[in-house]
């Protein structure tokens, strides 16, 4: 392969905007329900994660501010060198594990590294389990980028269904050695060329699959149509009110907290969504609305009549066009949730409404298009194009759909999977909904400063699904 490539202009938004109080570190979790050897990840990490270049490489020309910033291979790289092996203290429990994720949040990336970081726990999960927490980079690659990279680490990957449709196939280890082919492909991203279809393309032909996944669809849009649409949204985008103030927005610092809920029947969701007329996606985002209402409630705050911001990363490039240079091929859509709405299945409603594939669309491709940009300006025209979306979101929510059934690492079976989205500019809050084995779950990836608990909110979203579920008569026995 070529030793060194330029890093794209989103990628390298996303390396740039991060900050000692708000890292742009994607952290994921999979536990086990068997032991697995600190030698055995290591030798599973080098055999396939190594396939993929970004993990053997760093970022070079971070120094020089005018010069574009480019990836480099690492000589001699050793995977024990981003692997560490801890046990959790006693008492052993989720509470312990989550505090504990929450650290590996605060703690920065060495930069003088590839981006990336595997500690493998003991005493997490429960039985004879352990698990393996992963801290990436956004710089690397999006949710579905990452997703990707997981098929690529388990033991069958032709096993895998997904809810969108067609898997990729992982870099083989055959690929792995071509070093023709790599050439050729470093050769395509030197010249600011992809090796797959853009974005804009992507943006065409994405689908939705079941509604676990939040993309861009709905076909070709008539030109001059969206070319109004593009100009409306860049005014809306630019001229929006500031979000309202609440304890949910304030003063960052370094310390984090992480959380997530239990279990969730996916086909529980599905049948509330059957009752409502709405997607999977509409359920949850109405659920986390009830949510932030009922925990703004708790603290005294009034939000009766009043609605609080969250962006949405909207995905456009397809999974079955994502391949092992990774990326990121998203753009983030501003959403209202309606938590001044007391009436559950109103909020799930009114979503669904404002959900419209082409307004988010087009919204999230302007936005990709601005980080594009910015990528690669100057720190002072960076800063003011964040700026210009600074105050305007209380916290980042995405959902990235998992395997329907359950995989393999390495002989053991994975018995669940959790993601955090970190967060930009002055947000705090991060959500992240990730459905597996016919479960789907709550991830809460919150500053301290604002949200000292996360089972506050964790705790009130399982509420909120309970109530959905009980109007919907559907069952919550996990399957």
């Amino acid at each position: 392969m070529a030793d060194r490539e330029p890093v794209g202009g989103v990628d390298n938004a996303w390396r740039r905007v991060g900050s000692v109080d708000n890292l742009t570190t994607i952290t994921g979790v999979l536990w086990f329900d068997e032991a697995i050897s600190y030698e055995e990840l290591c030798d599973r990490l080098e055999e396939r994660l190594l396939r993929f270049d970004r993990f053997g490489q760093r970022v070079g020309g971070r120094e020089r501010a005018v010069a574009r910033p480019y990836w480099e291979t690492v000589e001699e790289f050793d995977v024990e060198t981003h692997v560490e092996h801890v046990a959790l203290p006693e008492p052993q429990d989720d509470e312990t594990f989550q505090r504990f994720v929450g650290s590996l949040m605060s703690r920065p990336l060495d930069e003088r590294r590839p981006l990336w970081e595997a500690t493998l726990v003991d005493g997490a999960g429960s039985g004879d389990g352990n698990a393996v927490a992963f801290r990436i980079n956004h710089s690397i690659g999006d949710g579905f980028a990452l997703m990707y990279v997981m098929f690529g680490l388990v033991d069958d990957p032709d096993s895998i269904e997904m809810p969108m449709g067609i898997v990729p196939d992982p870099p083989s280890a055959d690929e792995f050695a071509d070093e023709t082919a790599a050439d050729g492909a470093g050769a395509a991203v030197e010249r600011g060329e992809s090796t797959t279809a853009g974005p804009a393309e992507g943006a065409a032909d994405a689908e939705d699959g079941d509604g676990t996944g939040l993309s861009l669809g709905g076909g070709v849009l008539d030109t001059v149509s969206l070319a109004a649409t593009a100009v409306r949204t860049g005014v809306n985008l630019l001229t929006q009110d500031d979000e309202i103030e609440t304890s949910l927005r304030g003063e960052l610092g370094t310390a984090k907290r992480a959380g997530w809920t239990d279990e969730i029947p996916l086909a529980t969701v599905k049948a509330i969504g059957e009752e409502n007329d709405a997607t999977v996606n509409d359920v949850l985002l109405g659920a986390l609305a009830g949510a932030f209402r009922r925990l703004l409630a708790d603290r005294g705050e009034s939000v009766d009549g009043r609605e609080l911001r969250v962006t949405v990363p909207v995905n456009l490039r397809p999974m079955d066009r994502r391949d092992a240079s990774l990326g990121n091929h998203f753009g983030l859509a501003f959403v209202p949730l309606p938590v001044g709405t007391p009436d559950l299945g109103e909020r799930i409603r009114i979503i669904h409404d404002r959900m419209s594939p082409e307004k988010a669309g087009v919204e999230a491709f302007l936005m990709y298009l601005a980080l594009k940009f910015g990528g690669h300006a100057p720190e002072p025209v960076l800063e003011w194009l964040m700026g210009q979306f600074e105050d305007r979101a209380t916290g980042v929510v995405t959902n990235v759909p998992g395997p329907t059934g359950a995989v393999e690492f390495a002989g053991r079976e994975i018995t669940d999977i959790m993601f955090w989205v970190p967060q930009a500019n002055d947000q705090g809050i991060g959500i992240s909904i990730f459905s597996y084995d016919g479960a789907v779950r709550l991830g809460i990836a919150c500053d301290a400063n604002l949200i000292e608990d996360p089972g506050e909110l964790s705790g009130a979203f399982r509420t909120e699904v309970d109530a959905l579920a009980e109007d919907a008569d559907a069952d919550l026995a996990s399957e």
